[in-house]
């Protein structure tokens, strides 16, 4: 059986500045997201629309969003994610910023026996309230589905932490703030950052990363992709560039080998600003790295993914 996926939009830009990502969900659908992944070789991809998101006006004094603010967000993505999950569908979640990650890890995580997290982004978002330079949330993603942060979305639905920090790797960072990289290191989490990705190349860096993580018994991975980890200065539509980073050409491949060696249970694709963009060239790569980490050899691991679900039931 092929692989079946669905498209959970969230146009928010809760989780921090500047404005614009909140357009991403539309953007991927105007520039052809379903018909790409179609001709990829994805044999269903149903669209489950936008999660309800609540109307952002900036004042003259910036105030990050309240928690209160992003969990109902949160528990949307949250509930979309495990109904596609629980139809044996891969959701494929559309920022939107990375804060969007909390419910769809939240979904996954109780719903994939041995999950792991692969987090490809320039920003590890491992801070936590008291570390954060900004409180901005989606700085913070990735530290609460390891079980960091504010207690409402730490405990999104009922359990924490959403995935252990030995079964949670990072690829590409390269702006990390100083307490975020204490918490990465008394939390334990592997790290292969930006400059491991330039001495290594992607092929042996994923390679290491994936096994590491297949020590650790992962049996299938949440894929979130943060467009942020491309260079900007050839793919700036992004809410929050760091200088140097990946090709778009590296960042597919890197999505095609995670795919091609632990299944991909649930995808997030973050970040991208199409008002920062330049000839649509961040939505561009945004699709490569969709059609490469669905598409292809994906849909028969995703098969592998369900068998392995069937028999466990």
């Amino acid at each position: 059986m092929a692989s079946s996926v669905a498209i959970i939009g969230v146009p928010s830009s809760l989780g921090g500045l500047p404005l614009g990502s909140e357009h991403g969900p539309a953007r991927l659908r105007q520039a052809g997201l379903i018909s790409r992944l179609q001709s990829a070789g994805v044999a269903s991809v149903t669209d489950f629309g936008d999660v309800p998101v609540p109307p952002r006006h900036l004042r003259r004094n910036y105030r990050p969003a309240r928690v209160m603010d992003i969990e109902p967000v949160a528990r949307w993505v949250a509930k979309h994610a495990w109904r596609a999950l629980a139809e044996g569908m891969v959701p494929l979640v559309v920022g939107g910023d990375h804060s969007a990650a909390v419910g769809s890890i939240a979904a996954s995580s109780q719903s994939v026996p041995g999950l792991g997290i692969v987090w490809i982004d320039a920003h590890p978002d491992f801070n936590t309230p008291e570390t954060s330079p900004t409180s901005n949330v989606h700085g913070m993603a990735l530290a609460i589905a390891a079980g960091w942060g504010p207690a409402p979305l730490v405990r999104l639905l009922g359990y924490t932490p959403m995935v252990h920090p030995e079964r949670i790797i990072i690829i590409g960072a390269r702006s990390i703030d100083g307490g975020e990289m204490a918490n990465l290191r008394a939390a334990g989490i592997r790290l292969f950052d930006a400059e491991h990705l330039e001495r290594h190349g992607v092929r042996e860096t994923v390679g290491e990363a994936m096994a590491y993580l297949a020590s650790r018994q992962v049996r299938a991975v949440h894929l979130s992709v943060d467009l942020d980890v491309l260079d900007p200065a050839r793919w700036p539509g992004v809410s929050t560039p760091a200088p140097g980073g990946m090709t778009a050409t590296d960042l597919a491949l890197a999505g095609a080998l995670v795919s091609e060696m632990a299944p991909i249970a649930a995808m997030d694709l973050v970040e991208l600003t199409p008002p920062e963009d330049v000839d649509d060239h961040t939505v561009e790569a945004a699709l490569q790295v969709a059609e490469r980490a669905l598409g292809g050899p994906a849909a028969a691991r995703r098969t592998q993914l369900e068998g392995a679900s069937g028999s466990a039931a």
